[in-house]
Parts: structure tokens; C-alpha cells; sequence
């Protein structure tokens, strides 16, 4: 009976731990030395470090996320091969304070609203689903058509516009 406890004991204390997440910022002064800190460079050359992805140049993404985007598919490295879901389509609809989703597949079509709260190069999305505004999606890449986004340690690829339309195009 004792293992038993001790093994509900140890489960429960495995399940109320919390994952840490901290940013790292390499930084490089006037003088040419290195620095590691826990906040953005004050001055000099700047790189961010990602524990999962190892060092990436900081990327400046001056823009909130705006407009339809349609999923493309999913990969592990950001300019990686793109695995894509062809028997699914997912619209992601952004505007500041909110993101839309509409998934199709076959027949059938499901509508997701999820309040974000969203800032230059990142959201969180306040649902469970998507780790209740803990989970910080990185935006990685945006352009007028390409938008590319990190998070769980994978990279979501979308294209500018509707699922549904872009479907239509290619099909013509």
C-alpha cells in the first residue's frame, strides 16, 4: 500500500510542476565583450537565444498580425520541408485582440474564435488548447504572403488569404 501512495505522491508532484522558460540574450558591447542576460541589449549587436532552436539572429517584426492566413503546413526548422495535411484546411484570422479559426475538412467546417493578446513578434492565445496565454508563438517570419510561426518547438507555415479561396485557385 506504502508504494502505492508514494507513486500517487510522486505523480502528483511531477504534474503540478510548471515548465521554466526564460529568454537569453547574447549581447556584445562597444568593447567587443560578450555578455549573456535575461533582457534585451541596451547596445551593440544583439542575438537572441532559443534553448529549442539553438542561436537565431533577432529578426525585427515591426507589424501585429493581421488579416486571413492560410495553413500550409507544419515543419522543424523555419526554412524547412513543409509537411502539409491535405485532408485539412485551417484558416487563422488575426486581428489584435482576437484570432479566428476555421477548420475544414471533407464536409464539415468548424469555427473557433480565441482571444490573444499580441505585440510586435509574438501572441498568446488565452485557451487551453494552446497553453492558456503561457505558450508564446513567435513569429518568425511576415511578409505580405508568408507568415511563419514557432511555438511547441515546431513552425507553422501559412500564405496570405483563405484556405478556401487559395483551394480554388489552385484547382483552377
Amino acid at each position: 500500500m506504502t508504494i502505492i501512495a508514494r507513486f500517487l505522491i510522486v505523480l502528483g508532484s511531477a504534474c503540478m510542476m510548471q515548465p521554466v522558460v526564460a529568454e537569453v540574450y547574447k549581447c556584445t558591447d562597444s568593447t567587443g565583450e560578450v555578455v549573456f542576460q535575461g533582457e534585451p541589449c541596451r547596445s551593440g549587436d544583439e542575438v537572441k537565444l532559443d534553448i529549442r532552436f539553438a542561436e537565431q539572429s533577432q529578426q525585427a517584426v515591426d507589424n501585429l498580425i493581421a488579416g486571413s492566413w492560410c495553413e500550409v503546413g507544419t515543419s522543424d526548422v523555419p526554412d524547412g520541408m513543409v509537411q502539409q495535411d491535405s485532408a485539412m484546411r485551417k484558416t487563422w484570422i488575426f486581428s489584435e485582440r482576437q484570432m479566428v479559426q476555421h477548420i475544414s475538412q471533407q464536409q464539415r467546417m468548424d469555427t473557433f474564435k480565441y482571444a490573444i493578446r499580441q505585440s510586435p513578434g509574438s501572441f498568446v492565445i488565452d485557451h487551453p488548447a494552446f497553453g492558456s496565454g503561457q505558450v508564446s508563438w513567435q513569429v518568425k517570419k511576415l511578409t505580405d504572403d508568408q507568415l511563419v510561426l514557432a511555438a511547441y518547438g515546431g513552425f507553422t507555415h501559412l500564405s496570405a488569404g483563405n484556405c478556401e479561396i487559395a483551394m480554388a485557385r489552385t484547382k483552377n
